[in-house]
């Protein structure tokens, strides 16, 4: 009798160390899951959203563009149709485990956020501002990034600088006289929301409502304030070597610590501006933009 309740112990025993080493097994699964894959899974999840973003603000950007274009070329009484892009703020965390979910804000900032300046010879000014539409990442494993829709550019910022992703429309052509086309997108909030934070998917409604043409001649200088001197400095320094320029003989480039990114134009030739500015009203939420056409 002794001997099989000895045997029933062993065998209660052996039963309680395995279940304790199936539970530590499974606990240290879990861990390893938890603190090397997961990471890596959100982190890509992460970077996919971003990605997605960046393909929203050049549909964004596209948008824009189309109805700059049809409004220039339609009579004032013409009405455009109005476009909404959407734009995703967040990605989903895992349906499983612990996770977090990434959220984002989109805003539309004061209409003196992004401010082109320009001078002739004879000192008259063009001066001419902008709202900006800024997408901000709030992410738990990926790197944060802003997108940045200013004056015809998207842009990404992160914090090891800023590049423009998307060029507005710049173009230089050096001949007997050096002519650029600058085509400014003037951003105003209207109505609705100026700004929304979270996860969820929003619209930005945009709506043409006008343009103005002017030509500079004797150009002495441009000036552009923005928050990302770094994407603008290489931007027009690039495109006017690529036009003909030579840096220092034909023009000299400046970033001040306020902002300004400076472009003074030497005496050696003539620079003539050919400037547009078009107009588009802007909202963050469903619904229609009012027209502000006039």
């Amino acid at each position: 009798m002794k001997l099989i309740k000895l045997k029933e112990s062993d065998n209660a025993l052996v039963g309680i160390v395995v279940t304790f080493l199936l539970i530590g097994l499974i606990v240290s699964v879990i861990s390893i899951v938890q603190t090397v894959y997961i990471p890596k899974w959100m982190g890509q999840t992460e970077s996919e959203h971003m990605d997605e973003v960046a393909d929203q603000f050049a549909q964004l950007k596209s948008a824009i563009d189309i109805q700059g274009v049809i409004g220039s070329n339609q009579p004032t009484h013409t009405s455009i149709s109005t476009i909404s892009t959407a734009i995703t703020l967040g990605s989903r965390e895992l349906p499983f485990l612990m996770s977090t979910r990434a959220f984002g804000s989109l805003n539309i900032l004061p209409d003196t956020s992004f401010r082109v300046v320009i001078h002739d010879k004879y000192g008259r000014i063009s001066d001419n501002s902008s709202a900006i539409i800024q997408y901000s990442s709030s992410n738990t494993y990926f790197l944060d990034q802003s997108y940045i829709y200013e004056g015809g550019a998207v842009i990404l910022s992160q914090y090891q600088g800023d590049i423009i992703l998307t060029k507005p429309t710049f173009s230089v052509i050096r001949e007997n006289n050096v002519s650029i086309s600058f085509t400014i997108i003037k951003i105003s909030k209207v109505g609705g929301k100026g700004s929304i934070s979270g996860y969820g998917t929003y619209p930005i409604q945009t709506e043409y409502s006008g343009n103005e043409s002017s030509i500079i001649n004797n150009v002495s200088d441009i000036t552009i304030s923005t928050k990302y001197q770094n994407a603008w400095s290489l931007f027009i320094n690039g495109t006017l070597i690529n036009g003909g320029l030579e840096y220092a003989i034909d023009y000299t480039m400046d970033s001040s610590n306020e902002g300004d990114v400076k472009v003074t134009f030497t005496n050696s030739i003539p620079v003539t501006l050919n400037l547009q500015l078009i107009k588009i009203a802007a909202q963050i939420a469903p619904g229609w933009v009012e027209n502000t056409k006039g």
